[in-house]
């Protein structure tokens, strides 16, 4: 077995797009591209709202109870992408669902509402945890 080392590599496509051949004459490939997380945030929701880590979010804004805009740093190539949003609540015996606030993303950002799983009015999260898949600009 052999070790490739190396701080760089890159695509000889218009993307820059690297495929990975998944084992000796193995017709399974991954783009390592689109694969990758092109965005993820830890946000303290309650009270000030704070980011506690991220990637590729410049800030988020607290637009009103339970209600946040996430902007990314880099944009999105386009407004169809994948967010995978989950809290954590612990001033409630249920658990926090969480919805897109109207379904409008942008290439810039995202807005989140959290609310209960049984429709109750709006809340603030003690955190807040979003992944963001898809192409970058």
């Amino acid at each position: 077995m052999s070790t490739l080392r190396t701080n760089a590599l890159e695509g000889v496509d218009a993307k820059n797009s690297i495929t990975i051949v998944a084992g000796a004459g193995n017709i399974t490939t991954t783009n390592v591209q689109e694969g990758l997380c092109k965005g993820w945030m830890n946000l303290d929701g309650s009270g000030t709202i704070a980011i506690q880590d991220s990637f590729n979010v410049s800030g988020v804004t607290d637009v009103n109870t339970g209600n946040y805009t996430h902007t990314h740093t880099n944009a999105m190539n386009n407004a169809v992408y994948s967010v995978s949003i989950s809290s954590k609540r612990a001033t409630s015996t249920n658990n926090s669902g969480s919805q897109h606030q109207d379904g409008t993303f942008t290439t810039a950002a995202f807005n989140v509402l959290f609310v209960e799983f049984d429709n109750d009015p709006a809340h603030d999260v003690d955190m807040a945890f979003t992944a963001v898949h898809g192409d970058l600009a």
